[in-house]
């Protein structure tokens, strides 16, 4: 959006429709100027047509065939080639998945990735939590402000999360765990959710009955196109600038591809409103 509205010839270039992790999002309460939740789709919709009234062109629900990022070029289902004079990654993140069945059909409608997004949802209801690093411990413990009772499965015999985390959760009356478990299987009976897990030990299987399951076992840049051309963190996200600038010339990176602290829906919009306006600057 400040790029057109720059007058500045601006492509979106997305291989789903456009929203990222915004559109997969059940609800969206903390964005400034809603009094009421929006629904993530509608959200990014609205981002979108509003982005097209300035002259944004969308080419969405593409495959990118192939990135030059030294050309800046960028071709398009094995035919169509985009030349740029500027080129912003804004490719996000995934998360990571378990592989058991029904998570990805159930994913936004029972199935969860966010705490900060959709604790809010589960006041006095009961939460499982897969997982046993940082994010999964400590998110518990967020959860847990709202919901009546919270159950961290882990593979492991014990977290990994760091011991004050760990210190925290053991304390709390509302959380308990079980060890040595993974999930095969996520169904929905009415509005609850079953979680099918093995005893990785004895190889039981026992269901798990609650109204909402958060998963945590990490995310992972969306970076495969350009991997070994950038130059990224310990943990493969893009490193950038204040001006969102790259370690290649006139290739910005916004968004929760990058190196940063907080991965919110208003840190992507901040960072993309500065690549925005350092580009508009230069070009202008």
């Amino acid at each position: 959006m400040y790029l057109c509205q720059s007058k500045i010839n601006t492509v979106l270039i997305d291989i789903a429709l456009p929203g990222g992790q915004v559109s997969t999002t059940h609800e969206v309460s903390n964005y400034p100027g809603f009094i009421e939740p929006q629904a993530g789709y509608l959200l990014s919709h609205n981002m979108s047509e509003q982005t097209k009234l300035c002259g944004t062109v969308y080419k969405v629900a593409v495959d990118i065939t192939k990135v030059d990022l030294e050309k800046k070029e960028v071709v398009i289902d094995e035919y169509e080639t985009v030349k740029a004079r500027k080129i912003v990654i804004a490719t996000g993140t995934t998360p990571n998945l378990t592989g058991a069945s029904g998570e990805k059909e159930l994913r936004g409608k029972g199935i969860s990735y966010c705490a900060t997004c959709d604790a809010k949802y589960f006041d006095n209801k009961e939460v499982v939590v897969i997982g046993g690093g940082n994010s999964a411990v400590e998110e518990s413990d967020f959860i847990s402000r709202f919901a009546s009772k919270v159950t961290i499965v882990h593979q492991l015999d014990k977290f990994t999360a760091n011991k004050k985390a760990q210190e925290k959760v053991f304390s709390n009356p509302k959380i308990n765990t079980i060890f040595n478990n993974e999930p095969r299987a996520f169904s929905k009976d009415g509005d609850k959710m079953i979680t099918e897990v093995e005893n990785l030990i004895t190889g039981e299987h026992k269901k798990l009955i609650s109204d909402g399951v958060f998963i945590f076992i990490g995310m992972k840049p969306n970076i495969e196109l350009f991997r070994d051309k950038l130059q990224l963190d310990q943990w493969g996200y893009i490193k950038a600038d204040e001006n969102m600038k790259t370690s290649i010339s006139d290739i910005y990176a916004v968004g929760d591809v990058i190196s940063k602290k907080y991965r919110q829906i208003t840190t992507a919009v901040a960072d993309g409103t500065i690549a925005a306006m350092a580009i508009a600057k230069e070009l202008n």
